[in-house]
């Protein structure tokens, strides 16, 4: 049959074939085909067969006759006669339809000079059940392949082998396209083809080298070589620029040291993220004397962990690659051993608290791994002082732009750990002697692990015990630019000199942004109320007065005998809930750490004797001094702790040994919910502890009522409170008051007034209308003989609803 014929049949084929069906079945009104380019011969002889740049080809892949699956269309391609390295073959073949029972695999074939052939590229369709996906390669060709002719082969590629499908209604669509590599460096995908980069000064230290390049082939790698002499901080960044789609790449890179010809050794890799454009890749490497030389970057598709899959090329998008070659700017790793250490870290003394001694140290987080010690020292004192530190970033630096990690900068104080005879008792004195390693886990559980892994170390001088941490919050905007990095720490008394640590880290050591920063350390005296709660000694004493009586209400006198006063110096202080400190509220991050939480200032109250009925009205109202600007520090946060004298200490529970309470009392901290015994500030309108089970929302009130003064907030537990104090309270005789700063906001330190006094019970308040309501009093229960067997009711403030 003629040439012209077959194909005319063809044509009519395509114009009268049924609708997409993708099976390998015919139906009745599918017409006899006719199969062309069935071999090796035809490819090389009949025009039909040839496959020519730019003119898409139609065929069906099925055979004649009986037996219709098994076929092979074979066909020919002249390749050009300035074919070289850099000529590329684009072969792309696909199902116009949206179903076919083909998986099309498609082979370019060499002709060897013994007659065989050697495949060039080979890339299958497996869709399986679902759609058919188009088979694309590139195919990077070779000089000596000049004029000569490759083979393609179509097929099915089953699988299962026996059983291969074929279409005799949906014909694939081949194309071609030759065309030269975009990429002027190619061919550089071997160790010893990689493509030199030159590096340009451009002065005040700094060489400059730049290139650009695709990856235009079927796992396509390209290599760059570039010297990096001892002591120098490398910047290397690969960009592929945002052109509006996703390549069919993922960029990555590696980072070869010296010696790479004989052992590939990483100094650092990296992919960018499935999905992301444009896509951004950079290190910053400090080169030790050890590596310094000829080193290597490679940039590729990435491959997936074990680097088995195929990274497709793309000849539409490009890559930029940057080297600088920097000086170390940074004075302290200008030195031999520099401060990455904490045996290398820069130490200075401060000379005393009073007058107050600083100092500031000066550093940049310039390379990964980079990491920042510093050390203070701090003499004997006979007393308790503060130490205060803060970071704060500086303009200065930044000779390269920040890495595309995410920022997650840290700054950690600690003190090394000596307590006991060798090292395994300086663990366990860390790990778990509060007096040793003080430990504030309550508002961060998660930090548990990190603590005690400083304690444990065994690659440290000594077990490190972790005073304080801040973390880099980049997603909050209450804490941009590092404004929690800062912190007071109490240094207790002590009879020799200690050294506090200061680490500035990125976290992970995966970051650098070569910008300088300032750290800034305070050792300053604690104000005379905190240090004379110490009384001489090197633990903090309850401060101890008696409760008196007044007959004014709900706000006791504002005169000595009903204040105490105090100032709140160190911690962060009391927040509401757990979703404070992510949504922002506080001085601290979400994640910041101190192993003394807050400041807490302690006060025992005798509570008076007297006859039964000893409920009686408690009167609770405290003061906080602003700021000069206005600005409100931090609230007050009362935990309450009572004696129960209706308790038999000893065999029942007895004596609670950290109560603070004193021997034979049994200490009453918790609510009838096993709640802590706290006061707060809260606005919002609560149930009481008296207000019914079935009392509507409508009667809930406030239990504070907060009046705010030009130069303080006073806060007075309201008349609904009905705060009182429950008889075995009273017959307790004690009552213990410890203060402590809620939802601090700033680090400085103001006064506090706390005032608080007894009356008599019960007191009224006025409910929603204006109704004046009296609190619970006692209630004769009586007996139907009548006899008495007391009163119920009365002051239960313990009650929580």
């Amino acid at each position: 049959m003629k040439t012209q014929v077959r194909l005319l049949s063809l044509a009519l084929l395509a114009l009268t074939a049924c609708s997409s069906g993708g099976g390998d079945k015919e139906d009745a009104g599918t017409p006899q085909v006719q199969d062309l380019c069935n071999s090796r011969e035809e490819a090389l002889t009949l025009a039909e067969c040839e496959l020519k740049p730019g003119e898409p080809l139609e065929r069906l892949l099925v055979k004649e006759g009986a037996t219709r699956e098994g076929d092979q269309d074979w066909y020919r391609i002249v390749l050009p006669a300035n074919t070289s390295a850099r000529t590329l073959l684009n072969l792309n073949g696909l199902y116009v339809a949206s179903s076919t029972a083909v998986q099309l695999s498609i082979s370019v074939l060499e002709t060897l000079p013994d007659g065989s052939e050697s495949s060039l590229a080979k890339k299958d369709d497996k869709h399986g059940q679902g759609a058919p996906k188009p088979v694309d390669m590139v195919v990077p060709l070779r000089d000596d392949l000049k004029g000569k002719t490759v083979l393609v082969l179509v097929q099915d590629a089953p699988d299962v082998v026996s059983q291969p499908k074929f279409d005799a209604r949906n014909p694939y669509r081949l194309t071609l396209q030759i065309t030269e590599n975009p990429d002027t460096h190619e061919p550089n995908d071997a160790l010893a083809a990689a493509t030199p980069l030159s590096l340009a000064s451009q002065g005040a230290g700094v060489q400059v080298g730049t290139v650009s390049g695709f990856l235009a082939t079927d796992n396509d790698v390209d290599r760059y070589t570039f010297d990096l002499p001892v002591g120098k901080v490398a910047y290397v960044s690969v960009t592929a620029p945002d052109l509006g789609f996703v390549p069919n790449w993922r960029l990555s890179y590696q980072l070869l040291r010296p010696g790479f010809l004989t052992k590939e050794e990483k100094e650092d890799e990296g992919e960018v993220r499935p999905q992301v454009r444009p896509g951004v890749l950079a290190t910053a490497r400090k080169v030790k004397a050890e590596h310094a030389g000829k080193w290597m970057l490679v940039v590729r598709g990435y491959r997936g962990i074990s680097d088995r899959d195929t990274s497709q090329g793309d000849v539409r998008q490009g890559y930029d690659v940057e080297i600088r070659v920097l000086d170390e700017a940074d004075a302290q790793d200008q030195t031999q051993l520099g401060n990455d250490k904490v045996g290398d870290a820069l130490l200075r003394d401060l000379a005393s608290p009073s007058p107050a001694s600083s100092t500031a140290f000066t550093g940049r987080i310039g390379y990964i791994g980079d990491q920042d010690w510093y050390g203070v020292r701090l003499p004997a004192s006979t007393v308790p002082t503060r130490l205060r530190y803060r970071v704060v970033p500086l303009a200065t630096g930044a000779r390269f732009p920040a890495l595309p990690d995410t920022p997650d900068r840290q700054v950690l104080v600690f003190t090394l750990v000596s307590k006991g005879a060798n090292r395994e008792e300086w663990r366990t004195a860390c790990t778990n002697d509060s007096t040793a390693c003080p430990k504030g886990y309550g508002e961060n559980p998660d930090i548990v692990a990190l603590v005690q892994g400083y304690c444990q170390r065994a690659d440290l001088p000594a077990p490190m015990c972790l005073h304080s941490l801040r973390e880099e919050t980049s997603n909050n905007p209450r804490f941009t630019n590092l404004s929690n990095f800062e912190g007071v720490i109490p240094v207790p008394p002590r009879a020799a000199s200690e050294l506090y640590y200061f680490n500035v880290q990125d976290d992970g050591t995966n970051w650098a942004d070569d910008k300088d920063y300032r750290l800034d350390v305070t050792w300053e005296a604690e104000d005379a109320d905190e240090v004379s709660r110490y009384g001489g000694t090197s633990t903090e004493s309850a401060v101890s007065k008696p409760l008196a009586s007044t007959t004014a209400f709900p706000a006791p006198p504002d005169t000595a005998e009903y204040t105490v006063t105090g100032r709140l110096s160190h911690g962060y202080g009391r927040l509401r809930n757990g979703d404070d400190r992510i949504n922002g509220r506080g001085v601290r991050g979400p994640m910041d750490y101190d192993a003394v939480p807050s400041d807490v200032d302690s006060f025992m109250f005798q509570l008076p004797a007297v006859p039964p009925p000893e409920d009686r009205a408690w009167l609770v109202q405290w003061e906080v001094a602003k700021q000069q600007d206005g600005g409100s520090v931090h609230g007050l946060a009362l935990d309450l702790t009572f004696c129960d004298g209706d308790a038999v200490a000893g065999a029942d529970g007895g004596t609670v040994p950290d109560s603070g309470m004193g021997e034979g009392c049994v200490a009453v901290r918790a609510g009838s919910r096993n709640q802590a015994l706290t006061l707060g500030y809260r606005s919002d309108a609560l149930r009481a502890w008296h207000t019914p089970a079935n009392a509507p929302l409508s009667s809930f009130q406030p239990l504070f009522n907060l009046e705010e003064r030009p130069d303080s907030t006073v806060v007075t537990l309201a008349p609904y409170a009905c705060g009182c104090l429950e008889p075995r309270f009273i017959r307790g005789g004690k009552m213990r008051v410890d203060v402590s700063a809620a939802e601090r906001t700033s680090y400085e330190q103001v006064e506090y007034t706390l005032r608080t006094g007894y009356g008599d019970y019960p007191q009224s308040y006025t409910r929603d209308g204006g109704v004046t309501t009296q609190c619970p009093g006692l209630e004769d229960a009586g007996t139907p003989d009548g006899g008495a067997p007391g009163p119920r009711g009365g002051c239960a403030f313990t009650r929580q609803p």
